[in-house]
């Protein structure tokens, strides 16, 4: 829901739609940072010059201009520099109709030019006159001549230094201004790496029966902005994921026309046999092909596609006793926690998460769309104090799969840095449940110490280890089975 308009959100030198005043608000709502920085500045209408960048980029990249004031002369001085960079006229496509890139392009840009304000401004206020002309009018209607002339004195004083400060931008001819330009469009694409990485779509998702609200993902933008761990986290998974689909396109392309298992007819031109294509080159049998082909009689290989792995529900085991917190376990773990969500997501498979130490907690079902908030507070939470046991959290993963009928012939992915005792009798007895409920049990190993062994790898269908380096790699397989 949009919320209600502050007064101050009225431009100062171009016209702004209230579409543009809608969202901008909403964005600094979202965004504490964003106001800090527009109040602490010497400018004092900063933020309406910020809407007006906005709107620029969202809405429409040409000014239309309102009545010019002396104090407003500085805005009017950068907006013509805008106008007159290759770089911001690049920036306005890539924004047009799209109001969380336009918002986080507008906040870089004005973050950029902090320093050239602040240096252009010799620590003077520039000011809105408005309340001191206001003021000056009702001294000269009652009389008070001193009143107004103070008033007066101080207005032209004001005036006075605002239009030096915008002759001191217009001889910076443009200082700043492309570079701040080509940082904001590497800010717009960075956050929209991170969202996609969470499983939101980045424009109007249109033809979405769910569609996650522009606001909402303002708020997200803006929360991931202030949280330095889980950029990280975001980055790390979108080059996992990346690496993912490389793999299992290269993957898809190995062995995609599957084993040969003999000879049947259809007409698959990649798959008829040899003879079969030498009857073109034939007058006499050219007609016949053509029939055999529209028939579906034509002699090809008969291929039986490579049996999949995975591609069903998912439950994820994952690790966080105190050694998680070590090196990067905690953010690898986490980086693989979200990509293999978003690949859930992707292929419309449920997912659930088995949080465990030396205890197991309770399962967490969610849906990464209408549960991102839930999604976001795991991955910022950091690794608890306590040992680690493995049976429980087994256990847990196989009474899902036993019990919800949504997660019948589910994958289990257990992620661990360490070892934890299991009895023979109890890897045994696991072992056969695994198979009578065609379950696969993937076992990721974040940086395990050296020289030991754990005894889930002979449970695992397949098992990784993801070294300190970051093995992307040994990623990419990991995707393609589960």
């Amino acid at each position: 829901m949009f919320t209600q308009l502050k007064a101050e959100l009225t431009p100062i030198t171009t016209e702004v739609s209230e579409t543009s005043k809608l969202f901008w608000q909403d964005y600094l709502n979202a965004n504490p940072a964003m106001v800090e920085v527009t109040q602490d500045m010497n400018v004092k209408t900063l933020n309406r010059f910020a809407l007006e960048v906005f709107h620029r980029l969202y809405y429409s990249p040409i000014p239309e201009w309102l009545p010019e004031k002396p104090e407003h002369q500085w805005a009017r001085v950068l907006h013509n520099q805008l106008s007159e960079s290759e770089e911001f006229q690049n920036l306005t496509l890539t924004c047009a109709g799209d109001p969380l890139g336009s918002a986080i392009a507008a906040q870089s840009m004005i973050n950029n030019l902090y320093r050239q304000l602040e240096e252009a401004s010799d620590d003077q206020e520039i000011d809105e006159l408005d309340t001191l002309r206001a003021k000056a009018r009702r001294a000269k209607m009652e009389g008070e001549e001193e009143l107004f002339k103070e008033l007066q004195a101080q207005g032209q004083a004001m005036s006075q230094a605002a239009q030096a400060f915008a002759q001191k931008l217009e001889g910076m001819e443009g200082e700043g201004i492309g570079e701040s330009v080509e940082d904001a469009e590497g800010n717009v694409q960075e956050k929209k790496d991170e969202l996609e990485v969470l499983g939101l779509s980045w424009g109007n998702e249109s033809g979405d029966r769910n569609p996650t609200p522009t606001g909402e993902k303002l708020r997200l933008a803006a929360l991931i902005e202030q949280q330095p761990q889980l950029k990280k986290i975001l980055a790390l998974a979108g080059n996992a994921l990346e690496t993912a689909n490389r793999k299992r396109r290269q993957h898809q392309a190995e062995t995609g026309y599957g084993e040969l298992v003999g000879i049947t007819t259809g007409n698959d031109v990649a798959q008829v046999l040899p003879q079969e294509l030498a009857r073109l080159s034939d007058s006499r049998q050219k007609l016949s092909f053509y029939r055999d082909f529209l028939e579906g009689q034509l002699f090809q290989n008969d291929l039986q596609a490579p049996e999949e792995k995975g591609k069903g529900p998912m439950v994820i085991c994952l690790d966080c006793s105190g050694s998680m917190v070590k090196g990067n376990r905690f953010l690898w773990s986490k980086a693989l926690i979200v990509a293999l969500v978003k690949l859930a997501n992707e292929q419309d498979r449920v997912v659930s998460l088995v949080l465990f130490e030396s205890v197991c907690y309770d399962p967490i079902y969610f849906h990464p769309r209408e549960d991102i908030d839930q999604l976001i507070r795991l991955l910022i939470t950091s690794p608890t104090d306590g040992g680690t046991e493995f049976q429980r959290p087994l256990e847990t993963a196989r009474d899902i799969i036993e019990q919800d009928e949504d997660y019948s012939e589910a994958d289990i992915v257990f992620i661990t840095d360490g070892i934890a005792p299991l009895s023979s009798v109890f890897l045994q007895e696991y072992s056969e449940s695994l198979e009578k409920l065609k379950t696969n049990f993937f076992l990721l190993e974040i940086e395990p110490e050296q020289g030991w062994s754990s005894e889930l790898r002979t449970l695992a269908s397949e098992s990784w280890v993801i070294d300190a380096e970051g093995n992307f790699e040994e990623l990419g397989a990991v995707f393609t089975a589960c």
